[in-house]
C-alpha cells in the first residue's frame, strides 16, 4: 500500500469515527504502529488531523478535512466504499439502488454494484471479491433465500466485511455472526390488502403468488388477516412457477386461479407481482367480470399497477427507502463499528388505493 492511500484511510478513519487510535487502526490494517504515526506526522504538518495521546482527531478546525475541492466526502476522495450485491437489476430492485445510491452521494460514499442472477456461487464469488478490494461494507441481497442461507452465513463469516442484508431475513444466522438487516414487512402489506378488501365487505380474499422471496411472507400475512376477519379459509392460495417463455403456462395458472375463486365464492384476489395482476384482469375482463363491481383485485409491488386498464389497488413496498436504510446502517457500522448492537429493522408498506377496488 501506497504512502498517499494509506493517508487516505487514515483519514476517513478519522471522518468516520472522530478519532484514530494508533495501535487498534495498524493492527486492523496488518502494518506497523511506527508506520502509522509516520502518517499522522505528515498529515499534522498539512494541518488535516491533531495529533493526542495515542492516535489522532480532527484539527480544531473540524470540517477542514472535509471540505474544499480535494476533500474527503467528495466524487474523488470518497468518505467511504461500499458495494451493493443484489440478484437482478430489474423490475424490484430499482429504487432499492437507487435509494442507496442518493444516500451515498449524500453522505460522500462510493457505491459500486453487482448482479448475480440468482446464482449463489456467484454471490460468494463477489461478496469475497468486494472485501479483497477492500470496500468498507457490504449490502446483500441474497440470492437464494431459506435454500443457501448456511453458504451465505459462512461467507460473510470468512470475509470480515461489516455486511448489511436487504430485504432478507436473518432467521437461522449464526448469534455470533453480527449481521445488520433491513427489510419490506411484507406479511404487514398482505394484510393491509386483506384489511381493505374486508372493509368494503368481501368475505373471502384468494391469494396468487409468483414463486419468489417474498412470497412466504405474503402468504402468512393473508393467512393471518383471512383469520382475524374470519374469514373462510378455503380461499384459494396458488403459486404460480416461473414463466417458461412462449408456453402459456401462467395464462392458464390465471384461468385456474379465477375458476377456483368464482367457485368458492370469493371475489376478490391479492396477486404478487404486479404482472400477474394484470393478466388476472384480463382473463377477468375475457370473461365478462367487471372489475371491481364482480371481482376486485389488489396488485403486489406497484410497479405497473396504475398502468392495467382498470388501475390497480396496490401494496407499495417500501423500496426506495429500504436502500436508504440499508446504507445509512453501512454508516453506522462504520462508525461505531462493534461498539452498537445489530440492528433488525422492518418497514411498513403502504397502499395505494385505486380504481380496481
Amino acid at each position: 500500500m501506497i504512502a498517499e492511500e494509506r493517508r487516505e484511510r487514515i483519514l476517513r478513519e478519522i471522518v468516520l469515527r472522530g478519532r484514530l487510535e494508533v495501535n487498534d487502526f495498524a493492527e486492523r490494517q496488518g502494518l506497523s504502529g511506527m508506520t502509522i504515526r509516520r502518517d499522522l506526522a505528515v498529515l499534522a504538518e498539512r494541518g488535516l488531523i491533531r495529533r493526542v495521546h495515542g492516535g489522532a482527531v480532527l484539527p480544531d478546525s473540524a470540517d477542514a478535512p472535509a471540505t474544499g475541492a480535494r476533500a474527503i466526502g467528495s466524487p474523488g476522495r470518497p468518505l467511504a466504499t461500499i458495494g451493493l450485491i443484489v440478484p437482478d437489476t430489474g423490475y424490484y430492485f430499482p429504487p432499492v439502488i437507487r435509494g442507496a445510491s442518493e444516500a451515498a452521494r449524500a453522505a460522500g460514499i462510493r457505491l459500486v454494484l453487482g448482479a448475480t442472477n440468482y446464482d449463489a456461487r456467484e454471490e460468494a464469488s463477489q461478496l469475497a471479491r468486494l472485501s479483497a478490494n477492500g470496500v468498507d461494507a457490504i449490502m446483500l441481497v441474497t440470492a437464494r433465500p431459506r435454500i443457501d442461507d448456511r453458504a451465505t452465513w459462512d461467507t460473510i463469516a470468512r470475509i470480515g466485511t461489516p455486511v448489511v442484508l436487504v430485504e432478507r431475513a436473518v432467521d437461522g444466522a449464526p448469534n455470533a455472526l453480527r449481521i445488520d438487516a433491513v427489510r419490506s414487512d411484507h406479511s404487514y402489506g398482505a394484510e393491509l390488502a386483506v384489511d381493505h378488501l374486508a372493509e368494503r365487505g368481501h368475505r373471502g380474499v384468494g391469494l396468487l403468488c409468483r414463486e419468489s422471496a417474498t412470497a412466504p411472507w405474503i402468504m402468512d400475512g393473508h393467512a393471518r388477516a383471512l383469520e382475524r376477519w374470519g374469514m373462510d379459509q378455503g380461499a384459494p392460495v396458488v403459486t404460480a412457477p416461473s414463466p417458461r417463455w412462449g408456453d402459456g403456462s401462467t395464462s392458464e395458472v390465471l384461468r385456474r386461479f379465477l375458476d377456483d375463486c368464482l367457485a368458492a365464492g370469493v371475489r376478490a384476489a391479492l396477486a404478487l407481482p404486479d404482472e400477474l395482476a394484470i393478466g388476472l384482469l384480463g382473463i377477468a375482463e375475457e370473461r365478462g367480470l367487471r372489475v371491481p363491481e364482480d371481482f376486485a383485485i389488489v396488485a403486489y409491488d406497484d410497479e405497473t399497477a396504475s398502468l392495467a386498464a382498470v388501475p390497480l389497488t396496490a401494496v407499495a413496498p417500501p423500496k426506495l427507502a429500504v436502500g436508504r436504510r440499508a446504507l445509512e446502517m453501512c454508516f453506522r457500522r462504520l462508525e461505531e463499528r462493534d461498539e452498537t448492537p445489530s440492528q433488525r429493522t422492518t418497514l411498513a408498506p403502504t397502499l395505494v388505493v385505486r380504481e380496481s377496488t
